[in-house]
C-alpha cells in the first residue's frame, strides 16, 4: 500500500517551521524547486543535494513536524528499536559529531525500574574509555526524554555479519574474541561484568588509520557494579526468578542468579559467541527459552571439530574451556584467555560491502522509497 503523503504547501511549511534548513537554503530551495509541484520530487532534490537525509525526508513526507531534535541533537536516521526505545544516529549541532542516541521509549518512561536500568548503563558506560568499547559522551532528559549519546560505529554487528557472510575464517575469529576479551578485561578491572555478551552486541568497524577491523562491545546496560574497595555493591535490581541475558548465549550460573555472576560469565556468553562465529550457529540450537536455559547447565554442544573439522585442536580447547559448566573450570579472567588466543589470531581487512548493505538495510526498512537510488 503506498504510503500517504502531505501536500506540497504542508511540507515546505513544516520543513521550514522545523528549521531543517538555514534561512538561507529554504530560500534557495524555493527559488530551485518552485516549478515542481509534486511533494515526493521535492524530498528527493532535498536528499539528494543533502539538506536532508532520507529519514528526514520520510518524516515530512508522512506530514511529521516533530521528532526531527532531541536537545542538542538532530536526528539523522532511526538505527534500530528495542524493549527499552529506539537508537538513532544523530549529530550534536555544536559540536558537530555523529553519533548514536539511545532514547528511553515514552512508554516506559514513568516506569521506575526502567529509568533505574537506564541509570545503570550511564553509570556503567561513563566508566568506560577503551578502543574495544563503544564510548558514551552524554546523557541527559529533554522534554521528558531520556537519552544515552554514544560513539557511532558504521559497521556491522556480528550476528548480522555472520548470517551474510557464514562462519568465519579462524584467525578472523579468534581476532574479533581477542579484541573482546581485550574490552571486557579492562571492564573487569573496572569492576564490571557485562551480562549480555553475544554477537549482536559485537560491532565491527575499520580500525582508525587503518584497514584492519576493530571490534566495539556495545551495551554495558546490563552492567553490574561489582564490590569496590572503597564503596558498597550497586546492582541492577530484578525481581526473583527474573532471568536477564540472551538465551542462546547465557552463562549457566547467570540463568539461575542474575546477581551471583562475574567476569566469567561474561566469558562463558564469549565462548557462546566464538562458537557461533566458527560454525553460524548458536551451541544449542532449537527449542523454547527454558529448554535453552536447562541445556545450558546440562549438556554439552555438538562438539566444534565435528561441526567445523578445520579448527585446530588448540582452538577446539580454548574454545571447550569457555564453554565450562562450572566457573572455576573456565578461563578466570578475559587476560588468561587472550594469551592462550594471541598466537592464533590473525587481524584482517574489513570487508566493507557488507557493512554499506547494513546502511542500505537501515535504509529500506525505515524510509520511504524517493525513487531511483541517489
Amino acid at each position: 500500500m503506498t504510503p500517504t503523503m502531505v501536500d506540497r504547501d504542508t511540507f515546505l511549511q513544516n520543513l521550514r517551521i522545523r528549521k531543517l534548513l538555514t534561512t538561507q537554503q529554504f530560500r534557495t530551495v524555493i527559488d530551485k524547486l518552485g516549478h515542481l509541484q509534486e511533494t515526493r520530487g521535492i524530498a528527493k532534490a532535498l536528499a539528494s543535494w543533502r539538506l536532508l537525509t532520507k529519514f528526514q525526508a520520510k518524516m515530512l513526507l508522512a506530514g511529521r513536524n516533530t521528532g526531527f531534535f532531541l536537545g542538542p541533537y538532530k536526528i539523522l536516521d532511526q538505527l534500530g528499536q528495542g524493549g527499552m526505545g529506539r537508537v538513532y544516529k544523530a549529530v550534536h549541532q555544536t559540536m558537530n559529531r555523529v553519533v548514536a542516541l539511545k532514547v528511553l521509549s515514552p512508554q516506559v518512561v514513568d516506569s521506575a525500574r526502567a529509568q533505574e536500568l537506564f541509570l545503570r548503563e550511564v553509570q556503567a558506560a561513563a566508566q568506560l574509555s577503551h578502543p574495544n568499547i563503544v564510548m558514551a559522551y552524554d546523557a541527559n532528559e529533554f522534554e521528558g526524554r531520556h537519552y544515552l549519546s554514544m560513539e557511532f560505529v558504521d559497521g556491522p554487528n556480528l550476528e548480522r555479519y555472520v548470517k551474510k557472510q557464514g562462519p568465519l575464517p579462524i584467525g578472523l575469529a579468534c581476532e574479533i574474541i581477542f579484541q573482546a576479551a581485550n574490552g571486557l578485561q579492562y571492564a573487569h578491572e573496572k569492576g564490571m561484568v557485562h551480562r549480555d555478551i553475544k554477537p549482536a552486541n559485537l560491532l565491527l568497524q575499520q580500525e582508525p588509520g587503518r584497514n584492519t577491523i576493530q571490534v566495539k562491545i556495545l551495551d554495558f546496560g546490563l552492567a553490574r557494579l561489582q564490590m569496590a574497595d572503597n564503596g558498597p555493591c550497586k546492582t541492577i535490581i530484578a525481581r526473583e526468578n527474573t532471568v536477564m541475558g540472551t538465551p542462546d548465549f547465557v552463562s549457566p550460573e547467570q540463568s539461575k542468579s542474575l546477581h551471583d555472576v562475574d567476569i566469567r560469565s561474561d566469558l562463558y556468553s564469549l565462548g557462546c559467541t566464538f562458537y557461533f562465529l566458527l560454525t553460524g550457529q548458536v551451541p544449542f540450537q532449537g527449542g523454547n527459552t527454558v529448554d535453552k536455559l536447562i541445556r545450558h547447565n546440562s549438556e554439552e554442544p555438538a562438539p566444534i571439530e565435528q561441526v567445523r573439522p578445520d579448527v585446530p585442536e588448540h582452538v577446539a580447547d580454548i574454545l571447550r574451556k569457555l564453554l565450562a559448566k562450572k566457573p572455576q573450570d573456565r578461563f578466570q579472567t578475559p587476560d588468561e584467555l587472550m594469551d592462550v588466543l594471541a598466537p592464533h589470531a590473525a587481524p584482517s581487512v574489513m570487508d566493507w560491502p557488507i557493512a554499506a548493505s547494513r546502511t542500505s538495510e537501515h535504509m529500506s526498512q525505515n524510509n520511504i522509497d524517493l525513487g531511483e537510488e541517489i
